[in-house]
């Protein structure tokens, strides 16, 4: 009993190859990349706050460059405030008309935006500020609480990511599945969390719209299987019955 316990307790802990006071080079990361279909928020701070305004969005209102015709549309939603980068990987900002981000990290969009003001005239003491608006991860599976988890880190990890949804159950295998999709192509990663091998992954860091599987472990995979089986949950009481009744026999028989 005692070395199952042991065992037991060794398969579910995360990055077991990793001893205290081994130093391992960060993974470069230079953020998310900007794709069609996300969300940005864009900020331009002044000292002159109506000026501000010009470039701000109101709450409530998502722009769009409608089918690439230069028409700067502004729609009402309650839900969404920011600039929807289209198929084509564009948005439409005020007074800079259309500008492509797509391919870009949030860092880069904030400088181009800047340069452009500046250049043009426009302002010359502000700040600019990008974030991603509908940056998401689905998570399935072995986990306190699978569904679908948004986020503004440019490094949000697959560690976090489980943190988020209450853990690995200690039922849950520790090679976990992380599948991508980019360019219209799937790709599938498979990460050790009990090897420190899993800091090298590409799928270390998140992207937007990662989906995150964890397998249960073959013995609640078995549990599952049985108890979902009438047959197999009957066959298992009477094989039970019929080991009970052996041994009472076989007691019964040693005492005469």
């Amino acid at each position: 009993m005692l070395m199952s316990a042991c065992s037991g307790t060794k398969d579910v802990q995360y990055i077991k190859d990793f001893p205290s006071g081994v130093v391992i080079d960060a993974q470069g990361n230079q953020g998310l990349i900007i794709e069609p279909e996300d969300l940005l928020g864009i900020v331009v701070t002044t000292k002159d706050p109506e000026l501000g305004t010009i470039f701000n969005l109101q709450p409530g209102t998502v722009t769009a460059d409608l089918q690439g015709s230069g028409i700067n549309s502004t729609q009402q939603n309650k839900t969404e405030l920011g600039y929807r980068v289209d198929s084509d990987g564009n948005i439409t900002f005020p007074m800079l008309g259309q500008l492509h981000v797509a391919g870009l990290t949030r860092r880069q969009v904030e400088t181009m935006i800047k340069q452009r003001l500046i250049k043009e005239g426009y302002l010359k003491d502000f700040s600019v500020q990008v974030s991603f608006k509908n940056a998401k991860i689905s998570i399935l599976g072995d986990v306190g609480s699978p569904g679908n988890y948004e986020f503004k880190d440019d490094k949000y990890t697959v560690l976090q990511a489980i943190a988020d949804a209450g853990d690995l159950q200690m039922t849950a295998e520790r090679e976990i599945m992380v599948i991508r999709e980019k360019n219209g192509k799937r790709q599938l990663y498979k990460i050790d969390m009990a090897s420190k091998s899993l800091f090298d992954s590409p799928a270390y860091y998140l992207q937007q719209n990662d989906i995150i599987y964890v397998l249960p472990n073959d013995k609640k995979a078995g549990e599952r299987d049985i108890n979902s089986n009438p047959l197999r949950n009957m066959s298992t009481w009477m094989s039970l019955v019929t080991f009970a009744t052996s041994m009472v026999t076989l007691v019964i028989a040693l005492t005469k």
